[in-house]
This record gives C-alpha cells, sequence and structure tokens, in this order.
C-alpha cells in the first residue's frame, strides 16, 4: 500500500514538473516572439525615418495659379519662378527690360520728369531721338494729356527671344485715369519688342551709375497694338510722332 502511494505521488510530481517546464517553455517562446516583433517595428520605423529623411529635399508644393483675361474671359495658368530653372542673367535682362517699357510707357505727372531722364539714360542716341520727338512740339504728349491725366501699365508677360541675345518681348495693358476716374478710355493691350545691350559707362554722373549700374542700353524699340475682340471692333488711332501710338 506505501509503495503504491509513493508511485501514485511521484508520476504526480513528474506530471507537475513536467507542466511547469511546458509553461516555462511557452513563456520563453512567447517573450522570444514578442522580441521579435518589437525588434521588427523598431527596424520598420527606422527605415520610415530614412525614408522620410531622404524624400523631404525633393518635396514641395507647386501653387497653381490662374489668371483670367478681363476682356476676353480666357484662364491660363500662370507659370511659376523656378529659381533651380532660371538663369541670374535671364532675371536681370527681365528686369531692366521692364524697368524700361514701365518708364516710358506709363504717364504720371507728378513722375513724368523721372521718367522721361531714365529713358534717356538707358536708350542709345536713335531712340533717345525718337523719344524725345514724343514730348516735343505743339503736339507732345505731355500736352495732349495734361496734369489730370494718368497712364498706369501693367505688364503681363516678358519673354526674352530664344537664341537671340539682346531681343525681347513685353505684352503690357494700359489703363486710362482722367480726373481721378478709372477707365476713362478701354484698356489698351500693346506688344512691345526691343533690342537691347550693356554698355557701362566708366565717367558718369553718381545718379545714372546708382540707377543703371550695368549701363542697360536700349537700341531698338517697337510698340504694335495687340489684336483683342474689343481692339478689333474699335477705330484704328493715328500714330503719334517717334513711332508712339
Amino acid at each position: 500500500m506505501s509503495s503504491e502511494c509513493d508511485s501514485r505521488e511521484s508520476r504526480d510530481y513528474r506530471r507537475a514538473l513536467d507542466f511547469e517546464v511546458s509553461v516555462t517553455h511557452l513563456q520563453e517562446r512567447s517573450e522570444r516572439r514578442a522580441w521579435h516583433v518589437a525588434l521588427g517595428s523598431v527596424v520598420v520605423a527606422i527605415l520610415c525615418a530614412v525614408a522620410l529623411a531622404v524624400m523631404v529635399p525633393f518635396y514641395r508644393v507647386v501653387p497653381l495659379p490662374i489668371e483670367v483675361d478681363r476682356l476676353t474671359g480666357e484662364a491660363q495658368v500662370i507659370d511659376v519662378l523656378d529659381a533651380k530653372q532660371m538663369h541670374m542673367r535671364d532675371i536681370e535682362d527681365k528686369h531692366w527690360v521692364e524697368v524700361y517699357v514701365r518708364s516710358r510707357e506709363r504717364y504720371d505727372w507728378g513722375l513724368l520728369q523721372m521718367d522721361y531722364d531714365r529713358v534717356l539714360d538707358m536708350s542709345d542716341d536713335r531712340v533717345a531721338r525718337g523719344y524725345r520727338a514724343i514730348y516735343s512740339g505743339p503736339d507732345a504728349l505731355d500736352r495732349q494729356l495734361g496734369a489730370n491725366t494718368q497712364r498706369h501699365i501693367r505688364i503681363l508677360s516678358t519673354t526674352l527671344v530664344p537664341d537671340e541675345p539682346g531681343r525681347a518681348v513685353v505684352h503690357i495693358e494700359r489703363t486710362t485715369w482722367k480726373n481721378g476716374i478709372d477707365n476713362a478710355e478701354p484698356p489698351q493691350r500693346f506688344v512691345i519688342t526691343l533690342a537691347f545691350i550693356y554698355r557701362p559707362s566708366i565717367f558718369t554722373r553718381e545718379r545714372t551709375a546708382i540707377e543703371n549700374p550695368f549701363g542697360f542700353r536700349v537700341t531698338a524699340y517697337s510698340r504694335d497694338p495687340e489684336y483683342t475682340p474689343t481692339a478689333a471692333s474699335a477705330p484704328a488711332s493715328s500714330p503719334l510722332p517717334g513711332g508712339a501710338r
């Protein structure tokens, strides 16, 4: 009887021991699996961080501004300036071209003398003679428009002619104010074609050197009305002296 009890207790002990070993084994295996999952998560997180760091320099928001033509209602996407694709010399050329066109085409009694002097300083002799003729004689532009008229200029686009250095085409819109009234005349659009060079002067006045340090000079200048439905129905105006319209 005593031996049977001992044998039963021994079997129970072995079963209990086997159960503890199984539980311990399962626990260790579960812990190993958990560590593998945690390690895999850490690796994935590191790879995501590296991928994000690599992609950030290539990420950029590209706006798509849309301009609607007030005359025709035509919508067009405006090109966004990309410094990586534009040469600094092209930017300088467009800057001086727009400065010249704006100074020549606008009319503001308070700024007239300043614009007049700037245009002459930035023109060669032949272009300067044509510009002086616009403000000379009994039909001078300042006598026709007087002090109560303003012409505002909006530059629509400036394009440097490909493969032709020193050539540019500018599209502008001109609105006229009379006695403080906006759009006293229908807005007009023009296409301006000009040629230019850089001819810095060694000896020049300080004011001229400050306003035009690189010696920008316009050697040819032409302005033509741009075709629009409004302009097509309006009668053609007579040209002014010097080639201006």
